[in-house]
């Protein structure tokens, strides 16, 4: 096929039975639900879900990711590592 005829490929987008499923895997059966998902798409861009079932959960969803990245920025360590992943010569 000419290349100039291939068919348009469509940018991927997350499935919204996935992160509802991811969801409702989430708290407990009928509180403390929430999800936030990230993934880079294929041009490389951020793409970022969040749900919550309420407003204090997704507060408290948003402070705990808040120390986690500042964790990330206070650790020297490159991120997806740990101390153990280098020899201490």
């Amino acid at each position: 096929m000419p290349e100039d005829q291939l068919p348009e490929t469509t940018m991927f987008e997350m499935p919204t039975n996935i992160i509802e499923q991811v969801y409702e895997l989430s708290g407990n059966a009928d509180k403390y639900k929430g999800v936030v998902l990230a993934y880079l798409s294929e041009d490389g861009s951020p793409v970022i879900y969040s749900k919550f079932d309420s407003q204090i959960v997704e507060l408290g969803m948003r402070k705990a990711l808040g120390q986690y990245l500042q964790s990330l920025d206070d650790s020297e360590l490159p991120l997806g590592f740990d101390e153990n992943d280098f020899d201490k010569d």
